[in-house]
């Protein structure tokens, strides 16, 4: 009776223990990265999506899979930078923006992470240019105003435009993976109604919507950006910053610019969102 009563104690004691060694906090490859796209509001996305209690959210761009040389520190570099899962989190995820537009990037995950779900963010391709010019200027003293940029015959070339012709870059990923493992954000609509964009993104990660209206407020000290109710729930200091007033001739240039990779766009990614003319 004693000896029985010892093999189920041990077999009780392995029993939990193997729960414990199961449940116990890990780094996991991620199975959902936000690829892009820069100044469309990835930052805002992953802060967010932060919050819910199946995710655990990087902290930092890792910048593996790109030209940043990170890709031969090998795939346990990779997972070590990962955020430490807890045991009721089974989606780990990672951003960063600059994997969009590398050429690189799209078949090194492909062979690495084959069933990983990527997030795109987009937004009107205007608007994501006067974005990224304030984000350049503020770095100098001294530099031309955003509609002198644009006034130049070669201004299709400059990085800020040339990024928000999406679809060239989404041609690249739609080699090696189908439409049904990508989902695409309105960064517009991230901006206006989070909860709704939020909302599809939890349905493409097949978790609980958790993040729901009730959780986001306005910040009027923020240009009216969008918060999350938690501590330092707003992005920092130099996100929201005023754009400036643009000429409408530069406008309507940019317009007549995009007005051809929108429609590709459309066609491309089968989306229709309100910006997308």
């Amino acid at each position: 009776m004693i000896f029985i009563v010892t093999i189920i104690s041990i077999l009780t004691i392995s029993s939990s223990l193997s729960e414990f060694i199961s449940r116990k906090d890990s780094q996991n490859l991620p199975q959902a990265i936000i690829i892009g796209v820069k100044k469309c509001g990835t930052r805002a996305l992953l802060k967010f999506l932060s919050t819910h209690s199946s995710i655990a959210a990087s902290s930092t761009e890792i910048h593996f899979f790109d030209s940043f040389n990170n890709f031969q520190h090998g795939l346990q570099w990779y997972r070590k930078q990962m955020p430490i899962t807890k045991h009721n989190q089974y989606i780990t995820i990672e951003k960063t923006p600059y994997y969009f537009i590398d050429k690189y990037t799209p078949l090194r995950i492909a062979k690495t992470l084959p069933e990983v779900k990527l997030i795109i963010i987009l937004r009107n391709p205007i608007i994501r240019a006067i974005s990224d010019y304030v984000q350049i200027r503020n770095r100098h003293k001294i530099y031309p105003t955003f509609d002198e940029l644009i006034s130049y015959t070669n201004f299709t070339q400059w990085t800020p435009v040339k990024i928000g012709c999406y679809m060239k870059y989404l041609h690249r990923w739609l080699k090696y993976f189908p439409l049904k493992q990508i989902h695409f954000v309105d960064g517009e609509n991230l901006i206006q109604r989070p909860w709704e964009e939020l909302e599809y993104v939890q349905k493409f990660l097949n978790i609980s919507i958790n993040i729901q209206e009730k959780d986001f407020y306005f910040n009027s000290n923020k240009h009216g950006f969008p918060c999350i109710r938690q501590i330092n729930g707003c992005l920092g200091s130099n996100k929201g910053r005023p754009h400036p007033t643009i000429l409408e001739k530069t406008r309507e240039k940019l317009k007549d610019f995009y007005s051809k990779c929108n429609a590709q766009l459309k066609q491309l990614a089968q989306i229709d969102f309100s910006w997308i003319e």
